[in-house]
């Protein structure tokens, strides 16, 4: 898996993450912001085509 479709796959569990986390009450509310920022800086500072 190269780089781009990782960082999707990273911002689309951010997206989900805090759904399900607000349902179940559990941290992974907070983890979904974060993962959302990860893939968004992946896809801005990665490297090649």
């Amino acid at each position: 898996m190269s780089i781009r479709p990782f960082a999707w796959l990273m911002i689309g569990l951010g997206i989900l993450l805090p759904i399900m986390g607000w349902q179940v009450a559990s941290p992974a509310g907070f983890v979904g912001p974060a993962l959302i920022l990860l893939g968004t800086l992946l896809l801005v500072t990665r490297r090649g085509r």
